[in-house]
């Protein structure tokens, strides 16, 4: 692309126009800012409030009315949103964009094509729009298993728009996007970018290779392992799984490429490489899978437990075993157990069921005096399960019916259900003006504090965009409530999450523009408003995911600490501060 001085000129002139001062928010837009609040938290579509809001003379209204149409999740909110033409606002255009993908129509693939195609749609639009064809194409995917003209769309834009600054970002979330329904299609609007100089196109190209698994990928997924870029590395060791690369008779060089990525410099690296060699069940596999089952980082060791598990030779028995041994990491003992178990009903390897069945019991008994709370409860829930399977008459399920005779009978907590809704008009208004109110005016951020047993975790919250969850949080935190409650899930490479803070009920999702990026914070949720808050810290970003859960915040300090959480670990001591 040639660049001329109406080029810098036009960039010059949006950078200014991003630092002109916003409008202030008066008592009128705070009332019908407190009203969208009040609409999204009863999740009430109102036809008539919600038309009059996205065309409020004060320009956050607008922007926020067309979120608050998106997180309501009605397909008649379409309408509503594409009755004009966007806002010459980018923001707010940007705003409506992301609402019509949250509604995830298929008959709003026509409307947003139309953008990508239009040369005149700002960056950040255009970029929204890619995402929003996305999740409309995941959508489909997740309930039909088939494509829509939305990757049609997409696949034009890759192939017909140069990379620049003005379409970097939009070029990305469209080869996420191709990635995210995870159907294959035609890979050549993917394959486009994997060389490309831009760093952040090319993992993007990258994650849609790895996600999509389609053996004609995995030639250029062999060549991106070799990246000097750890993230794009990462994604393009987990693509090489064994079926992609048999289909593609590259077997041979995918799995060369798996060992010696256990050797990387970059820890997640390592992870996913061991993840893939999972799927290979050859000598030289089982033999790296058993020598990282004894690695010192519990990342490594925990995945490879994981694998041979999947793999189940029987020389990993013995191994598996030993790291069920006191002392070693709750998550280790535990997935080794796991792997035991799952070996034990394994019908085409009769001869190792019993030796790995004993193995998996006795790590259970071991494992009930287990300092972590969490290795305790699992090891006595998997020995009750074990009273039903057939070895009754043994010394070993005497020494189970022993064992479980002195321990009070599980109690199952019931599921908490939402809280009752009581808030009046007013009360949202409290709420818009201690968090949305300074969030607008630019106004320091609160930041959580946590104290852990691997070091402090300082988190930036978005009170102007998730307010609710924010305002939720902050009384758990200044209450106490926090404090003791433990990390219940821990995936390398992916994620930690907390179980339910104790008196959390569920919590209304507010999804944002906030990406799912490194260190994000967020909680677990089965779908729209189904979350506890037990919350959760993204080691990875996790565009499949976009548009589903709720960005509250992120890491801005400790991120070391938040890698190396182990399962079972707590929350030492919590408090806030506001700078």
């Amino acid at each position: 692309m040639k660049w001329t001085c109406a080029t810098f000129l036009a960039l010059n002139v949006a950078s200014l126009a991003a630092q002109q001062p916003r409008r202030p928010l008066d008592a009128a837009a705070i009332d019908n800012i407190a009203r969208l609040e009040m609409l999204e938290d009863y999740r009430t579509f109102d036809d008539t409030a919600l038309a009059r809001l996205l065309v409020d003379s004060h320009p956050e209204v607008r922007r926020r009315a067309a979120i608050t149409v998106g997180r309501l999740a009605d397909k008649r909110g379409l309408r509503l949103l594409t009755a004009r033409p966007l806002d010459p606002d980018t923001a707010i255009a940007a705003a409506v964009v992301f609402a019509v993908g949250q509604l995830r129509d298929t008959a709003a693939i026509a409307w947003l094509d139309s953008l990508l195609r239009a040369p005149d749609t700002a960056p950040t639009v255009a970029a929204e729009t890619a995402i929003s064809l996305g999740k409309i194409e995941n959508a489909i995917a997740t309930a039909r298993g088939t494509t829509t003209r939305g990757r049609d769309a997409l696949a034009r834009y890759l192939m017909a728009t140069p990379a620049n600054p003005f379409t970097e970002a939009a070029i990305s979330e469209a080869l996420l996007s191709t990635g995210r329904a995870a159907v294959r299609g035609d890979l050549a609007p993917i394959l486009h970018w994997t060389t490309t100089r831009h760093a952040d196109i090319r993992w993007a190209a990258t994650w849609a290779l790895a996600r999509l698994k389609d053996p004609r990928g995995v030639a250029a997924l062999l060549t991106l392992a070799h990246d000097p870029i750890a993230l794009i590395r990462s994604w393009a060791v987990r693509g090489l799984a064994r079926p992609a690369a048999d289909s593609a008779a590259l077997v041979v060089p995918a799995e060369a490429a798996l060992l010696a990525a256990t050797r990387d410099a970059d820890r997640t690296v390592r992870t996913e490489a061991v993840r893939a060699l999972g799927t290979y069940s050859d000598s030289a596999a089982v033999k790296l899978l058993l020598k990282s089952l004894r690695s010192s980082d519990s990342w490594i060791a925990t995945s490879a437990a994981e694998e041979l598990g999947v793999v189940r030779p029987a020389e990993a028995i013995s191994a598996l075993a030993a790291a069920t041994a006191k002392g070693k990491p709750c998550a280790l003992r535990e997935m080794a157990r796991r792997s035991l178990q799952a070996m034990s009903q394994d019908t085409a390897h009769a001869s190792s069921r019993v030796a790995a069945r004993d193995a998996a019991l006795s790590a259970a008994v071991a494992m009930t005096t287990d300092a972590t709370p969490f290795c305790h409860t699992a090891a006595l829930q998997a020995l009750r399960r074990a009273r039903d399977l057939p070895q009754a008459g043994t010394p070993l399920r005497t020494s189970i019916d022993s064992l479980l005779g002195a321990v009070p009978a599980a109690t199952t907590s019931p599921r908490q259900a939402p809280a009752a809704l009581t808030r009046t008009l007013a009360d949202y208004r409290a709420i818009v003006e201690r968090w949305i109110v300074p969030d607008y005016d630019g106004k320091p951020r609160p930041v959580v504090h946590w104290d852990t047993p691997r070091g402090p975790i300082e988190m930036e919250l978005y009170p102007g965009d998730a307010p609710l969850a924010v305002d939720d949080m902050v009384r758990r935190v200044e209450s106490g409530a926090m404090v003791g409650t433990q990390f219940t899930r821990v995936v390398p490479d992916f994620v930690d999450q907390q179980e339910t803070v104790h008196g959390g009920s569920r919590i209304r999702d507010e999804v944002n523009r906030h990406g799912l990026t490194r260190g994000n914070l967020a909680w677990a949720t089965a779908g729209l408003d189904t979350g506890n808050p037990g919350y959760t810290l993204g080691h990875t970003p996790q565009p499949h995911n976009e548009g589903s859960f709720t960005s509250l915040g992120r890491v801005i300090a400790g991120m070391e600490a938040m890698d190396h959480i182990e399962l079972g670990d707590w929350i030492v001591a919590a408090h806030m501060q506001y700078r």
